[in-house]
């Protein structure tokens, strides 16, 4: 399986599909979920609900780490759900396609919802900003602004991705 393929099967297995209780709970606070399939294993750790961060970290069979993602964002205002905001979120995150594999697909709507992530970079180093926006009949107010960053560790030749309907092939170098 490509790596990007991976990336997509594990992000809608986290926290896109189950949220908070699906995963794991440690000592220092953090929640961590796990998936190991096709010859990789993603690990995702992150801490706090409001604001929260995290990181995303991929290694393959032998254990190597081979590609990462950190991210941080916080729902505003304060009176804002962030329980209602972090639900679209992980709707917007299980929309995510090989086009946008980082964290969601570009734009989602649903009732006074609008989710945006824009995306720079291919999978060998990357960034991005996410954006909800509540409508309501008296204001509009960003709820939330997750930013996200990440590389990929060791670049294999037969890794082929798509961002934006632009072919990138991954350089032949590893990144030692």
């Amino acid at each position: 399986m490509a790596l990007i393929d991976f990336i997509i099967k594990a992000k809608i297995s986290g926290y896109a599909s189950g949220g908070e209780g699906q995963e794991r709970k440690f000592d220092d606070g953090s929640l961590r979920f796990e998936l190991m399939a096709d010859g990789y294993r993603y690990l995702e750790r992150y801490y706090g609900f409001n604001p929260f961060a995290g990181t995303e970290y991929i290694y393959d069979v032998n254990d190597s780490l081979i590609w990462i993602m950190n991210y941080y964002g916080e729902a505003l205002p304060a009176h804002s759900d962030p329980k209602k905001i972090y639900s679209f979120l992980r709707e917007a995150m299980s929309s995510i396609t090989p086009a946008y594999p980082f964290r969601g697909s570009g734009k989602l709507e649903k009732d006074n919802l609008q989710y945006e992530n824009i995306q720079n970079g291919t999978l060998d180093s990357f960034h991005g900003v996410e954006s909800i926006i509540l409508s309501t009949n008296i204001a509009v107010f960003m709820v939330i602004l997750p930013a996200y960053w990440g590389f990929y560790h060791q670049a294999k030749a037969s890794d082929s991705i798509h961002l934006k309907n632009v072919p990138y092939v991954v350089q032949k170098e590893r990144l030692d």
